[in-house]
């Protein structure tokens, strides 16, 4: 459990890596060899989030800490490609604004902390790297980023593969409803549903049995604001 100061540090350390470090040596083959050698006297050590974790660890490197340091190298090499002067104007930004109370780096450390695995902060690196290229918002990257944290990664990339015509289609009141893949994307706000208005007529010919016709109540299923974004920015990945 990390202390107050700690959580401080670290994040202070975070927005000074995103702010004025060159990532351009950061990789994630470095997340998949790192040694304890390489944390204490190699490049990992010089890039400030990772040289605060093994600074603040007492003993050995915990398995969470050595999670969160994977984690931490493969978001950063999504971002190796934006310049540090872009990267320090967009971060100012949000420091400046009165509508977000935690500090950027405070923020991400949350979120990556809280990924479920080093893929899940590939793909929220993704997004941020769209919010420092000014394609998106920075409400947009965190509604976007609990979204892919609260995802399955296999539901994620199935929704990035598939078609949105496939993706946004009406089913029949008579037919099977949602699949499961389907009811995800609804869950966490990738899709959402209406049903087509209900009618109520006579039935024209005699014969029928039914003396009603009922017409409508199908379902529809199509993508949010934010499922278009996430579609739109991360299709490539």
């Amino acid at each position: 459990m990390r202390t107050t100061n700690e959580i401080s540090s670290l994040s202070n350390s975070l927005e000074e890596t995103l702010k004025d470090s060159n990532l351009q040596s950061v990789t994630t083959d470095l997340a998949e060899a790192f040694t304890d050698t390489l944390l204490n006297e190699g490049i990992l050590r010089d890039i400030p989030i990772i040289g605060t974790i093994v600074g603040l660890t007492k003993a050995s490197l915990s398995l969470n800490d050595r999670l969160l340091i994977k984690k931490l190298i493969y978001f950063l090499s999504e971002l190796q490609d934006i310049e540090t002067e872009k990267r320090q104007k967009l971060i100012f930004s949000i420091e400046k604004s009165d509508k977000h109370k935690i500090r950027i780096g405070e923020k991400l450390l949350y979120i990556i902390d809280k990924c479920e695995d080093h893929i899940t902060s590939k793909y929220i690196a993704i997004l941020f790297s769209a919010f420092l290229k000014e394609e998106i918002t920075y409400s947009d990257f965190l509604r976007g980023s609990t979204i892919i944290q609260r995802l399955l990664v296999q539901d994620f990339e199935q929704f990035l593969e598939t078609e949105n015509k496939v993706l946004e289609r009406r089913i029949a009141y008579w037919e099977k409803g949602f699949s499961d893949f389907e009811n995800s994307l609804i869950t966490v706000g990738i899709c959402t549903t209406y049903t087509d208005p209900v009618s109520v007529r006579d039935q024209d010919d005699y014969k029928m049995s039914d003396k009603y016709v009922v017409d409508g109540g199908d379902l529809n299923i199509y993508l949010t604001e934010i499922g278009h974004t996430l579609k739109t920015y991360m299709h490539h990945c």
